[in-house]
């Protein structure tokens, strides 16, 4: 093969250059270019310019100054209130719960449902929620008032309980079953 020499001239592989400017064009190019970001004060005023208000005249927004606010005219000494008030909300009145005479209340605790299924679980020795055991306070704290405004004694109703038992029983031991009782 036959070797060829490099040369140092440069052949046209890009494009052209361009031809200088002239000076008044570049004195134009090197003035205050116009920023790309925010305006300074960006912080404070959010849009970069003063706000306007849309529609407040013939399609034209005025400027609106922040630090101006209502023109409404304040009272500085307060009048009395011209209108009448009334509340807005109307209130229910309850129906007053029919008094029930000691001897209905008495019945009615006697009677409830959710009391004795209480008193069942504390006498099989579950353990009860502190709801559950204050009901039960109070509801026997309620039975033992109402016994004492009646006169009536509980523990004379035991006695009196335990006293037909021992009849009975006496009964039972009379001489009438003597023919059973073996010898």
């Amino acid at each position: 093969m036959t070797r060829i020499k490099k040369n140092r001239t440069e052949k046209s592989i890009g494009a052209a250059k361009k031809p200088l400017l002239k000076q008044a064009e570049r004195i134009k190019a090197l003035s205050k270019k116009k920023g790309k970001g925010r305006p300074s004060g960006a912080k404070a005023n959010i849009d970069g310019a003063k706000k306007s208000r849309a529609g407040s005249g013939h399609g034209i927004n005025k400027p609106i100054d922040a630090k101006i606010g209502s023109k409404k005219a304040i009272e500085l000494v307060p009048q009395a209130a011209s209108k009448t008030l009334e509340p807005r909300v109307t209130l229910k009145k309850l129906k007053p719960q029919p008094v029930l005479s000691p001897e209905q209340q008495l019945a009615n605790i006697e009677n409830d449902e959710r009391l004795n299924s209480l008193l069942d679980q504390l006498d099989a020795g579950d353990e009860l929620s502190a709801k559950d055991s204050a009901y039960i306070d109070h509801q026997t704290a309620h039975h033992r008032k109402l016994l004492e405004e009646l006169g009536i004694d509980d523990d004379d109703a035991e006695e009196q309980e335990e006293e037909e038992t021992k009849e009975e029983w006496q009964q039972i031991d009379s001489s009438e079953f003597d023919e059973f009782k073996r010898k």
